[in-house]
C-alpha cells in the first residue's frame, strides 16, 4: 500500500482512530477573505435546534435504532422545513467533518443551520460534535467509507466496505459506522472530500444489503458522485456538483453560482463540499446573501426523492 497516497489520513494529517488526535484546520493555498465584522451573529442564521429523542442503537452501540414505520429516522431527525415555500431549493452537504476540531467547530458555528453536515466515522468525540451540530440547527449524516476507484493508492481506512470482503464482514463494518453517532438523518458515500467509494458503489450485489439496512433503519442516502443514479429503495438524491473540486476561491464561487442557476432551472439543486478552511469560509460568506437572490437554502431531507412503494434494494 503506498504510504504517500493514503488519502483519508493524508487529507487531514492524522493517524487511524486508535491513535488519532484532533488535527488543525486544513490550510489551502489561495485568497480567502475574512468574514466581515458586520455580519449578523451566527445564532440569528441557524434556525431552531433539532432535538428529537436520542435513542441507543438496536445492537447496543450508540446510533439510530431501526426506525418504526410511522416515523423513519430521516423524518424524526430532520430540520423543520416549510414545505409550502415554493422558492427554488438549494441544499449543501459538507462532508468529512469530525477529523479536524477547528474545521468542525467552524462549520457548526459559522454556517447557517440549513446547511447539512456529514461526519467521518473515524473522527473523535462524534457524539458530542453531532449533538452540537444538531443543537445549532444542522441536519447531520454519517459518511460510509467505501472502496474507491483507485484503491490502494487512496486508502478509505480500516473499516471501509470493500468489494473483496465477504458480505458478513461488510455488514459488520456498516453496523460499526452506523453506531458511531446518533440523531442522524442518513448517510452518504462521501467519507471525506476525496473518497466517494466509486468501486464499491458500482458493485450491485455488494450494495444491495447496504440499502436493505438503510431501508430498515429509515435512513436517507446522498449519492456524492455527480451524474450517478441515486437508489430508489430509500429517500435519496444525487449531488449535482462538487463545490470545491478545484480548490480556489474563483472556482468555488463559480460552482456556487452554478448551483443557484440549477436550482432556478430545476426547482432543486444539491452541492457537495469538503471541510477545507477556504471552502468553509466561502460557504459562510456566500450563504448570507443567497436567499436575497430568490433561492431557499434547504436541508438535505427537503430535497430527497421519496421511494415508491414498489421500490426494492
Amino acid at each position: 500500500m503506498v504510504a504517500g497516497g493514503l488519502a483519508l489520513w493524508a487529507e487531514f494529517g492524522t493517524a487511524p482512530p486508535e491513535t488519532v488526535e484532533a488535527a488543525p484546520a486544513v490550510s489551502v493555498q489561495g485568497p480567502s477573505a475574512p468574514l466581515p465584522s458586520q455580519d449578523p451573529p451566527a445564532e440569528a442564521r441557524r434556525g431552531p435546534p433539532i432535538e428529537p429523542e436520542r435513542r441507543p442503537g438496536a445492537d447496543g452501540a450508540p446510533g439510530n435504532e431501526p426506525a418504526p414505520a410511522a416515523q423513519p429516522a430521516w423524518r424524526s431527525f430532520a430540520r423543520p422545513f416549510d414545505e409550502s415555500d415554493r422558492r427554488p431549493r438549494l441544499a449543501i452537504l459538507v462532508v468529512g467533518l469530525g477529523m479536524s476540531e477547528t474545521a468542525t467547530r467552524f462549520a457548526i458555528d459559522q454556517l447557517p443551520g440549513a446547511i447539512s453536515l456529514a461526519f467521518s466515522p473515524y473522527g473523535l468525540n462524534l457524539d458530542t460534535q453531532m449533538a452540537a451540530a444538531r443543537a445549532a440547527g444542522h441536519e447531520v449524516l454519517l459518511g460510509i467509507p467505501m472502496e474507491p476507484a483507485n484503491f490502494p493508492l487512496n486508502d478509505p481506512g480500516p473499516r471501509a466496505l470493500m468489494t473483496g470482503n465477504p458480505p458478513p464482514e461488510n455488514l459488520a463494518r456498516l453496523q460499526w459506522v452506523l453506531g458511531r453517532g446518533t440523531g442522524y438523518v442518513g448517510v452518504t458515500n462521501a467519507a471525506s472530500a476525496v473518497l466517494r467509494g466509486e468501486r464499491f458503489m458500482t458493485a450491485t450485489e455488494a450494495m444491495r444489503p447496504v440499502y436493505e439496512v438503510l431501508q430498515q433503519r429509515g435512513l436517507l442516502f446522498i449519492e456524492a458522485r455527480p451524474g450517478e443514479r441515486a437508489p430508489t429503495a430509500v429517500p435519496s438524491r444525487t449531488a449535482d456538483l462538487v463545490v470545491d473540486e478545484r480548490m480556489s476561491r474563483p472556482e468555488i464561487e463559480a460552482r456556487l453560482a452554478d448551483l443557484e442557476r440549477l436550482a432556478r432551472e430545476r426547482g432543486v439543486a444539491l452541492g457537495i463540499a469538503g471541510p477545507s478552511q477556504l471552502t468553509l469560509e466561502r460557504l459562510a460568506a456566500w450563504s448570507q446573501g443567497v436567499e436575497f437572490r430568490g433561492v431557499l437554502l434547504a436541508p438535505v431531507s427537503a430535497v430527497v426523492t421519496r421511494p415508491t412503494a414498489q421500490a426494492r434494494p
